[in-house]
């Protein structure tokens, strides 16, 4: 491995077990995270379907032992399962074997603390130094930590039932795409009170019926479903149950529109207050936060970024993601699929509104993304191109937070960014006005492919 190519991306370490992250790897990865924990203490540890995850877990707690912290294997849960029992059991923190949305072949590493958010930026370069040491700590034969299992599947349902409430009435369609939420999100709703039809709900780590990612592009299926079942809520989620899109008949809605629905009712709930969201999501947010009395801080895009903000600004209300993640601080510091479900169809019936209805009330922004392939290599001499093109820009509002955001006076804007997970750089417009949103995207697809052809040539 290159001694100076980063470690994490947007969100933990993510690789190939036949590539980079190779069971070698993981055995330094616990290594690493057991120095971080200053070499005491117990984690969870669970696990995604994919066969490599299983692979990398046990190469990882061996790490783990090896450094002298405790590992305690849930298995394959949700990501947020294990969040709910460190808060409630009291762990030091904890490690998801996950690739989340990418790839089946694709498997990866999520780090948390005790708090049940990811380990921040200082931290993960703290890891990146303790992994590329020449010596790490290991302790001696008497003292290396102990292994044992644990299901944590009741505890996390118990905690959801808590959250939720009653929810009797709703019919909801669920398409785990054959994640490790295939148990638990439907247990969670029905123990709510829903009438619950499961697709795509066997446990199956080559993810047969669709992508991990869910997209409005990945989840038709879901909402067909929704329609032919006169169903009142569809919900697809990502291989580890963070992420969530909504269907309503027929009709995926993006993440940003989502984040609108929770944001508007977090603002209105409490007379205002303070919200942190992502740079790639829709300035509606911005709209919603002037109209509604809401303190905005933005960051850059990935639950790292969003975690270290909340953990900043303890009396924030929510944080938002495009991608479909939603966090209520006072609860976790990370995303979980059922949580977000559960809280939408509450707004629903508090409102005595369908999604579509609670959709029709927001203001509309037209979007458009697209992406280009973009090897690691090249993206930071593309994103440092496309900055210096318009970081002297007049009449509009820069962030370079990450990549380049361009915010318009009437909130249109365009964004350029590297994305953390993939060889690829993404692009976003957004306006008011869908031709405005229109010319914007050529404007930022012909940054993208000058910044592209730039960084080639040096």
């Amino acid at each position: 491995m290159n001694t100076h190519q980063r470690l994490f991306g947007t969100s933990g370490i993510r690789g190939q077990v036949d590539e980079f992250l190779t069971p070698e790897f993981g055995v330094r990865a616990g290594l690493s995270f057991a120095a971080l924990l200053q070499n005491k203490g117990s984690v969870l540890v669970c696990r995604d379907v994919r066969a490599s995850s299983q692979l990398i877990e046990n190469a990882l707690i061996s790490g783990l032992l090896a450094g002298g912290v405790d590992a305690v294997e849930c298995g394959i849960v949700p990501t947020p399962a294990m969040l709910f029992a460190i808060k409630r059991l009291h762990y030091s923190g904890g490690v998801s074997v996950t690739g989340s949305h990418t790839p089946a072949s694709t498997t990866g590493l999520l780090f948390f603390l005790d708090d049940t958010g990811e380990i921040s930026e200082r931290e993960e370069q703290r890891f990146e130094e303790l992994f590329k040491a020449e010596h790490l700590t290991r302790k001696s034969w008497s003292e290396v930590g102990s292994s044992s299992a644990l299901d944590i599947s009741d505890t996390y349902l118990e905690q959801l039932r808590k959250e939720l409430g009653n929810l009797n009435g709703y019919r909801v369609v669920v398409d785990p795409g054959n994640g490790s939420t295939w148990r638990t999100l439907s247990s969670a709703l029905e123990n709510a009170g829903c009438e619950v039809i499961t697709i795509n709900g066997q446990p199956d780590g080559t993810f047969p019926a669709r992508s991990p990612y869910p997209q409005p592009s990945t989840l038709g299926q879901l909402a067909s479903t929704v329609k032919d079942s006169k169903a009142d809520l569809g919900v697809g989620v990502d291989s580890d149950g963070d992420r969530a899109l909504f269907a309503r008949s027929g009709n995926v809605l993006w993440g940003d529109t989502t984040c609108a629905i929770f944001v508007k009712n977090e603002l209105r709930s409490h007379n205002g207050g303070q919200v942190i969201t992502t740079i790639n999501t829709s300035n509606i947010i911005r709209l919603l936060c002037q109209e509604y009395g809401g303190t905005l801080t933005v960051t850059k895009v990935g639950p790292p970024a969003m975690a270290q903000a909340l953990r900043n600004q303890k009396d924030a209300l929510i944080a938002t993601e495009e991608s479909g993640k939603y966090i209520w601080p006072q609860i976790l510091l990370y995303g979980d699929a059922a949580l977000a479900t559960g809280k939408l169809l509450k707004i629903m019936r508090e409102e005595q509104k369908s999604l579509e209805e609670l959709e029709g009330e927001l203001p509309r922004f037209y979007q458009f993304k697209s992406t280009f392939s973009c090897p690691e290599q090249l993206k930071s001499p593309a994103v440092d191109f496309a900055v210096n093109v318009w970081k002297d820009a007049k009449d509009v509002e820069v962030s370079t937070i990450d990549g380049i955001k361009v915010n318009y006076p009437d909130h249109s804007s365009f964004l350029l960014r590297a994305s953390g997970t993939e060889p690829t750089l993404r692009c976003y417009a957004e306006s008011r006005n869908l031709n405005e949103a229109k010319k914007l995207l050529e404007t930022v697809n012909k940054l993208a492919q000058e910044a592209l052809a730039k960084a080639k040539v040096g």
